[in-house]
C-alpha cells in the first residue's frame, strides 16, 4: 500500500502545472528607448491560441498570439503616419495575473513591459 501512495504522490508531483489562462483584460505599462506607455490588452485564449484587442498610444488593433505554458508571444500591426509596423511583445507569465517581459518595436526600438490583469 505505501507503495502504491509513493507511486501516486510521484506521479502527482511530477505533472506539469495547468497551462496559463489569459482570457481577460490587462493594462500595460512599457517603456521603449525611453518612451512609455499604458496600453490595455483584451485576450481571449483558446488552446495555445491568443487573440483579442490593443488600445492604446496607436488606436485600437487587433492581437494575435501564442501560449507555451508560462511563456507567451503576441503581436499588433498596424500603420501609423503612412508607416506599416508590427510590435511583438514576448514574456512570462510570472503569476496569475502578471506578465513581464520583452517588447520590439518594429525593429526600430525595443524595451520592457509589464502588464496586470484586470480584477
Amino acid at each position: 500500500m505505501k507503495t502504491i501512495i509513493s507511486l501516486l504522490t510521484l506521479f502527482v508531483m511530477a505533472a506539469p502545472a495547468g497551462a496559463a489562462d489569459l482570457t481577460g483584460t490587462w493594462n500595460a505599462e512599457v517603456n521603449v528607448a525611453g518612451n512609455t506607455g499604458t496600453p490595455e490588452f483584451t485576450f481571449k485564449q483558446d488552446g495555445d491560441t491568443l487573440t483579442g484587442t490593443y488600445k492604446g498610444l496607436l488606436g485600437e488593433a487587433p492581437v494575435k498570439g501564442k501560449v507555451e505554458g508560462q511563456k507567451v508571444r503576441w503581436e499588433i500591426s498596424g500603420e501609423y503616419s503612412g508607416e506599416r509596423y508590427t510590435i511583438v511583445y514576448t514574456g512570462t507569465l510570472e503569476s496569475d495575473d502578471v506578465i513581464k517581459g520583452k517588447v520590439d518595436f518594429a525593429g526600430q526600438a525595443d524595451g520592457t513591459f509589464v502588464a496586470r490583469k484586470a480584477k
